[in-house]
């Protein structure tokens, strides 16, 4: 489980707070301290609100920013230095909030917390004006004037109600709306925000309760609209350490496929699950549980010792981290397994074994999964032309005496049994077990080459297909039950109309619970017929300007994505078919276009070959937002480590000439994208290239663009060299 921020394809975000750490620090030595204590509480953000004072948050400012100044001047000593990256590294992870606690005068406490940029001249006359600027925090104004004053300055006013006289002041300041939220649940209150943390007094306390909320940006502009707008739903106030809770969440999921848990253990015996965890595109393994409970390790070092030498048993090897928790008086190991971002599955045991995560077990991989797990993207092309409409069978389990299958559509439904299915999932099913048996056989397939026609029927008045597809060794590892003829590339339409009439025409009587899409409103065309010579020259190129070319993986190829008169995406596509060899002896194709594809007509290989991995290099503006002020701020990823900035920067905060900052401003300059000024392979491309660096273009199956700022052209690895290398813009 990932303990830092995590954002979901629709763009929200899991942010977790502690707004209530009280802790004073005793001198300037403690601001590190402090900083490191809530990076190490996993903690997004926390906001300091001592009781009537603002001085800790202070402090803590004033000694970073002398820091900064010491090193605009030139004067930073190596000691100031260590200093100074430690404060940003730390805040890079967690982002401190100004705020204060106050008591009014019906003896009620109040919290109130303020964005990071909140002026603190702003915030002390507050204090002030309430007049609980001191170590009792008490105030001689009401309740009502604490929470005007706090929303007036763009705060968020909480209040602690510890008693039956606090909670009708409570309910009143609902009632009319002053009051934003609440610490803690309380059955007498319904309907308000619950953000509670954990009132740090020591170190060791802060994150001991944390808030976890769900925001569309991690901004503290985007919480606050939130509690202002009563989405209680979205926050969960978790009473517990985030690390125990995070364990807690571990140990609960233990039919997960992502998560490990094992007592200590040997390098052999953790060696099939790591790999497993690999296989299955990352996971978590727990050493020191078992069975939803903590066991603790006996020797910690034992335990790294074997995670270590368990990855050697492995090829490739897979990224590893690993980190002790200690959890009251038992110590677990935390290890986070993640594929190599070099190497590809499958990852395979030194005795050859290849392990898969199935029904929460590790266990070995049937041939089907292999054959999944070793599919190559840029391999020949075979499975570009693959039907679009029918069902598949892809894999059959048996638990306590009952078959439970996954049926592949246009969506993968797995657990169905025979009894649950209907329709054409039940004729799938059925076909499927009376091969099992032997009941039915495959010796009536008609072949052409790797594909096959098997059954012909007539089903609601619209003829239908089982089709077959085998691998280059002859094993059949596709089956496609009531397949329409629409969509189907080619080879399928030729294979049909040379074999269909020599079967038998059986009328099938199920209701066809998922009929066939409407025809696409696009067919393939024959443009043109092309040889391609073995030796072509190195094209060249006049000085920069745009262009397009299409990018071929196999036998398919895409040459762009646009966006239609509704603002769908479009895709235009190629697929070549190999026809006799020219008077020369090349090799020759014929080229079939296919214009204006929608996105529900691409199945998942097209998809795949739409899906280009991110460079290696380069900054990504994720996402802009305004503040309170109405300032654009943004949001960067950095493409070497794939780390997203934890909080959003303005310009102005932005160093002068760093690649940040160029980023930011041509992202401003790209909302309108010239694409005469991009040079398209495909939906990739790039623009503004420069001796050592290039910015970089990558058009998502939506029709999204994402800019990759300042790549350095000696980094790009993949299809990004590849593009380079196709414009002969390669710069050794």
């Amino acid at each position: 489980m990932n303990l830092s921020p995590s954002t979901s394809s629709h763009g929200s975000i899991v942010l977790r707070i502690d707004p209530y750490v009280r802790y004073q620090q005793r001198d300037d030595s403690e601001h590190l301290e402090l900083l490191q204590a809530a990076a190490n509480a996993a903690l997004d953000m926390i906001a300091m609100t001592d009781l009537g004072t603002l001085k800790g948050f202070e402090s803590l400012q004033r000694d970073l920013e002398k820091l900064v100044l010491l090193e605009k001047a030139g004067i930073l000593n190596a000691q100031d230095q260590v200093r100074l990256a430690l404060h940003r590294e730390l805040r890079a992870r967690t982002m401190i909030l100004p705020g204060f606690s106050i008591i009014s005068s019906e003896s009620v406490l109040f919290s109130a917390i303020f964005a990071a940029d909140t002026a603190t001249t702003s915030i002390i006359t507050i204090l002030q004006h309430l007049g609980g600027e001191s170590p009792t925090g008490q105030s001689q104004m009401p309740a009502s004037a604490v929470c005007a004053l706090v929303h007036a300055a763009g705060g968020i006013a909480i209040a602690h109600p510890s008693d039956d006289d606090h909670l009708s002041v409570v309910q009143s300041l609902l009632a009319t709306g002053q009051l934003h939220a609440i610490d803690q649940t309380n059955p007498a209150i319904s309907d308000v925000c619950i953000l509670g943390g954990s009132g740090a007094t020591t170190l060791d306390a802060i994150g001991a309760a944390f808030s976890e909320i769900t925001l569309t940006a991690p901004t503290f502009a985007a919480l606050r609209d939130v509690v202002l707008a009563h989405q209680h739903t979205a926050i969960s106030f978790i009473n517990t350490p985030i690390r125990r809770w995070a364990i807690d969440q571990l140990l609960q999921a233990s039919n997960d496929n992502h998560i490990v848990q094992l007592p200590e253990a040997k390098s052999a015996d953790l060696a099939p699950h790591i790999a497993a965890l690999a296989n299955a595109g990352g996971g978590i393994m727990l050493l020191g549980s078992e069975q939803g409970q903590i066991v603790g390790l006996k020797q910690r070092e034992k335990a790294l010792t074997a995670v270590s030498k368990a990855v050697e048993l492995l090829s490739p090897a897979p990224q590893i981290n690993s980190e002790s928790i200690q959890i009251d008086a038992d110590e677990l190991l935390r290890v986070e397994v993640r594929p190599s971002a070099s190497e590809q599955p499958p990852y395979v045991l030194r005795d050859g074994r290849i392990m898969v995560r199935r029904d929460g077990q590790t266990q070995a991989a049937t041939s089907l999964e292999i054959r999944q797990l070793c599919q190559n993207p840029g391999g020949d092309g075979s499975d570009l032309d693959l039907p679009r409409s029918g069902v598949s069978v892809v894999s059959a389990q048996r638990r306590a005496g009952i078959w439970h299958y996954e049926v592949r559509d246009l969506r993968t439904t797995a657990g169905v049994t025979r009894d649950r299915a209907q329709g054409l999932w039940s004729y799938a099913i059925e076909q499927h077990e009376k091969l099992r048996d032997g009941s039915e056989s495959l010796d009536t397939i008609k072949w052409t080459n790797q594909i096959g026609l098997w059954r012909t029927y007539v089903q609601g008045g619209r003829p239908k297909y089982d089709l077959v597809h085998r691998d280059s060794s002859g094993v059949i590892d596709h089956i496609f039950y009531g397949v329409s003829d629409w969509g189907l590339g080619i080879q399928w339409q030729q294979l049909i109309n040379t074999y269909a009439p020599q079967l038998p025409v059986d009328t099938v009587t199920f209701d066809d619970e998922n009929p066939a899409a409407p025809p696409p409103s696009t067919t393939a065309v024959v443009t043109q017929t092309v040889a391609y010579p073995t030796n072509m020259p190195a094209l060249q190129f006049p000085p920069f300007q745009g262009d397009r070319k299409p990018r071929w993986r196999g036998r398919g190829a895409i040459t762009r994505i646009w966006r239609d008169e509704e603002n769908k995406p479009r895709f235009d596509l190629l697929l070549k078919n190999k026809t006799t060899d020219d008077a020369e002896g090349n090799e020759a194709f014929e080229i079939q276009e296919y214009h204006g594809v929608t996105r529900d007509q691409l199945n998942q290989a097209w998809l795949d070959l739409i899906q280009v991995k991110k460079p290696r290099t380069g900054i990504e503006v994720v996402e802009t937002v305004q503040d309170d002020q109405s300032e654009r701020r943004f949001i960067f990823r950095n493409l070497r480590n794939d780390e997203v900035s934890p909080h959003p920067w303005r310009m102005n905060d932005i160093e002068e000439g760093s690649i940040r900052q160029y980023a930011a401003r041509m992202h401003l300059a790209d909302q309108a994208i010239n694409e005469e000024n991009i040079r398209w392979w495909g939906n990739i491309g790039y623009m503004r290239p420069m001796r050592r660096q290039v910015d970089l273009i990558f058009r998502d199956e939506e029709g999204v663009d994402h800019i990759y700022y300042a790549a350095r052209r000696d980094e790009l690895i993949g299809e990004w060299h590849d593009l380079m290398a196709e414009y002969d813009d390669v710069v050794e």
